[in-house]
């Protein structure tokens, strides 16, 4: 189904741009959030598995709290990286539910970030999710490879069945030919299933062309850096809205 976040559509026609957060400590983090809304940036990944005190539920739910009366118009989406995917921290499956739910508690994220793989049932914690509020992000990441385009379709079509509000899908290219890949595999699952809002990056520099055509083939969300860059292949975030703005002026 369309996903409309505080009065924006998140559709691959005119696809959002997101910047993420990664500093450590609390005063850090609402700083940096509040420049990047100065600046208009439209939506803001806080990358929470940075935060020094993650793991301290009490100042987790603080922060949100003071995160949502700063974050005003602009869409906060809220991730938890784990190392298996890239991230900051190591956690096992109750504990990872446990700090999910914890944010999805507080009412503050406008969309919470859900890895695939890290749950044991990830359609009953969605499930779970989803009765406190949460929208949510349904994740995965392969920083190794971009797997056959059967792969990448089944571990999409995982998320859809499990619920996701939106299902997101990151791969490493080791070839054009890969990042070729994951564009036709954008296409092909936006083909069987135009109503489920999607993500979907080639990672790296060589990927770059994923990052700036997605919205061609399906993908709603891409992202960028202002400053220190969160994942391989991020570029800045004006650029990047420039560029965007060229594709949208002249490809209908």
């Amino acid at each position: 189904m369309p996903v409309i976040i505080k009065g924006r559509l998140l559709d691959h026609r005119h696809p959002t741009v997101c910047v993420p957060v990664t500093k450590r400590r609390e005063t850090e983090i609402l700083e940096e959030i509040i420049s990047l809304c100065s600046k208009g940036v439209a939506m803001i990944e806080w990358r929470a598995d940075f935060y020094e005190d993650l793991l301290i539920e009490d100042k987790l739910k603080e922060l949100l709290m003071k995160l949502g009366a700063v974050i005003g118009d602009h869409i906060l989406l809220v991730t938890i990286r784990t190392k298996a995917q890239g991230g900051e921290v190591e956690l096992e499956d109750m504990e990872y539910t446990r700090l999910l739910r914890c944010i999805a508690m507080t009412h503050q994220a406008d969309l919470l970030d859900v890895e695939l793989l890290s749950l044991k049932d990830p359609e009953r914690a969605i499930s779970r999710l989803h009765e406190h509020g949460a929208v949510v992000v349904a994740s995965h990441h392969d920083f190794d490879k971009t797997p056959d385009q059967a792969v990448m379709l089944s571990v999409l079509d995982h998320m859809q069945k499990a619920q996701a509000d939106i299902v997101k899908l990151a791969v490493m290219p080791k070839s054009m030919e890969d990042v070729l890949l994951l564009l036709e595999t954008t296409l092909n699952f936006h083909r069987q299933d135009p109503l489920t809002p999607m993500i979907t990056i080639s990672m790296g520099q060589l990927g770059l062309l994923s990052r700036l055509t997605g919205q061609i083939f399906g993908s709603c969300i891409t992202f960028a850096s202002m400053g220190e860059a969160s994942a391989p292949g991020q570029i800045d975030a004006e650029e990047l809205k420039e560029a965007l703005a060229f594709i949208d002026k002249y490809y209908r």
